[in-house]
């Protein structure tokens, strides 16, 4: 499972982040941008985000043992 990590700072200088499961392995760093600026235009969580700081694919493997 890909995971997409979207990383904010707030108004606040905090930390922010917005994790997506099941991303799609080939989005582009222009489209994850893009919702990363409408997340910031839209004001569309309780802290208001600043800025971008980041961003990152994640993928996640895991093995049952029983």
């Amino acid at each position: 499972m890909k995971t997409l990590r979207m990383k904010f700072a707030t108004d606040l200088g905090k930390s922010f982040v917005v994790s997506l499961n099941y991303a799609r392995e080939n989005v582009t760093p222009t489209e994850v941008e893009d919702a990363m600026q409408a997340a910031i235009d839209g004001d569309i969580f309780d802290s208001p985000l600043a800025s971008m700081t980041g961003a990152e694919l994640v993928d996640r493997t895991v093995t049952e043992l029983f």
